[in-house]
């Protein structure tokens, strides 16, 4: 599948979205990573279209917390109860693919496949990222204030150009 993303795709974002896991000590590589590898580039329309929505890296990554205090706040648990310090220490072994990050990926190349495109864009990516309807991203758009169904259209436009 990586063979499908353009050169720079996969050197900026794949890479980025490793750097972005393990420095949340995260051991596995989610969608969420991808989504903020994608946002860390406003040099790409992906990551241009991503600030222009009010979701630059930073604002990403407070949607993502606010996400995880609600979803641990509607199971009764409080993040103030525990007195945490800040972000979990970085891994140092390479994160795998976890189950989100795979999906967005084979949206991506299906999206790129129906279309007749033989590689991916930054673009092919957030859009597989996008349509993922469970799990941490969706949710945090909601949390941002995000419409999830107007970005993937925003996006989908940027394919016709």
């Amino acid at each position: 599948m990586f063979e499908r993303l353009e050169p720079d795709t996969r050197r900026a974002v794949i890479r980025a979205a490793y750097d972005e896991a393990q420095g949340l000590g995260s051991s596995t590589l989610e969608a969420e990573h991808l989504l903020l590898a994608v946002a860390a580039d406003p040099g790409t329309a992906a990551g241009r279209l991503l600030v222009e929505s009010g979701l630059d890296h930073d604002g990403l990554v407070a949607a993502l917390d606010l996400e995880t205090e609600r979803s641990l706040a509607a199971v009764g648990v409080a993040l103030s109860d525990f007195g945490l310090a800040g972000r979990p220490v970085a891994t140092r072994r390479k994160a795998g693919f976890a189950t989100s990050a795979k999906q967005s990926l084979a949206r991506s190349v299906g999206l790129a496949s129906g279309r007749g495109e033989r590689t991916l864009s930054p673009v092919h990516l957030l859009v597989g990222i996008l349509r993922g309807e469970i799990g941490t991203v969706p949710r945090a758009l909601a949390a941002a204030g995000v419409d999830r169904v107007e970005l993937i259209g925003r996006a989908e436009l940027l394919l016709e150009r």
